[in-house]
């Protein structure tokens, strides 16, 4: 009877372990580093949550201000990382063929006018910020907020800006551009981008889409406004580390997920700690290897860095918030995780 209950106290331990923080103790791990940014973390006076993973177990969580592990947050534009991810699973599944189709291929009728130079932009440029489209978003949100908010029809929009770089050669956040991937999906499939995310990433994952906003044209938003939890965001970070898979079940491809996390185009240092750029993740090197991460408006971050095996997520909130204010939480969250957290993995 004794054995029976010690059986049972670790088939609970192991069932639940992945959910509950899981103090670390070896040489792997500074304990005390640790807990250090965690409590200068909880100064931040915007800070909701703050998650990190390791060997795809949480081991350190907190939260902050209505947050909380299954507390879906609209993680702004997160939401272009997980598009990329969408549009793997769809070249994987035959959907799509390659990243080199051309939008030609797809918005042709969409829009009013498409010139031939328009009309061979590929998938990659579009995945890479090299559409080479007249933009000025980072830094600017009048650029976005008339594109999205004020703009009758979001994929004209962008078609009615001239072209001013060639294609795949110029980096240039551009949200309206990524947000054409989200349109591009839609016609392909024949499935709103939130059913075909659902069917094929998030049933796989556990986890369900409790909203993710839609464009004039009833398109959801490929660049922004998808509503994740905490814990959402550390199963998609662990699939980018297990190359693809989650739960021993493969969702994409591991070729799809090395060209999403590595090097494509620079982006000659316009964000910190970004230097380059990959499908829709930003990536860099530092002492402890190659990392990569989504980005979202405010301080909305998946971060994963493969040689640690580690995800550290984080989201703040940003309404009512300035610009300048808003990006100032962003870098201040990010230069704590890049800084403090990372640091205290070996």
């Amino acid at each position: 009877m004794k054995y029976l209950k010690f059986s049972l106290l670790v088939f609970v331990i192991i069932i639940f372990g992945a959910c509950v923080n899981n103090p670390v103790n070896s040489p792997e791990v500074n304990n005390q580093e640790l807990d250090n940014a965690f409590n200068q973390a909880a100064s931040f006076s915007q800070l909701k949550s703050l998650v990190v993973a390791r060997n795809g177990v949480i081991i350190k969580e907190q939260y902050f201000r209505s947050g909380g592990a299954d507390v879906p947050f609209d993680v702004r534009s997160v939401t272009k990382s997980i598009t990329s991810l969408l549009i793997g699973i769809a070249i994987d599944k035959g959907f799509l063929t390659s990243v080199d189709q051309t939008i030609g291929e797809f918005l042709g009728p969409l829009v009013s006018r498409l010139s031939a130079d328009e009309a061979a932009i590929t998938i990659k440029d579009l995945l890479t910020m090299s559409g080479g489209f007249t933009w000025n978003e980072l830094g600017n949100t009048t650029e976005y907020n008339n594109w999205f908010y004020v703009a009758p029809n979001q994929v004209q929009y962008v078609f009615n800006r001239s072209l001013a770089a060639k294609p795949g050669q110029v980096f240039d956040y551009n949200s309206a551009a990524v947000h054409l991937l989200s349109v591009i999906l839609t016609r392909a499939t024949n499935m709103k981008t939130q059913d075909f995310a659902q069917k094929y990433l998030f049933d796989s994952l556990g986890s369900a889409i409790s909203s993710w906003e839609t464009d004039h044209q009833g398109y959801n938003n490929g660049a922004a406004g998808i509503n994740l939890t905490p814990h959402d965001m550390i199963k998609i970070g662990q699939l980018m580390l297990n190359g693809g898979t989650y739960n021993g079940k493969r969702i994409v491809s591991t070729e799809w997920i090395q060209e999403t996390i590595n090097f494509h185009i620079t982006t000659k240092n316009v964000f910190e700690f970004g230097p380059g750029y990959g499908y829709c993740w930003w990536c860099g090197q530092n002492i402890k290897g190659h990392y990569a991460f989504a980005l979202g408006f405010g301080g909305q971050f998946i971060i994963v860095v493969p040689r640690l095996n580690l995800v550290v997520t984080a989201t703040n909130n940003y309404s009512g918030l300035s610009s300048s204010f808003a990006d100032n939480n962003m870098f201040e969250t990010l230069s704590l995780i890049m800084d403090n957290i990372i640091p205290a993995f070996n």
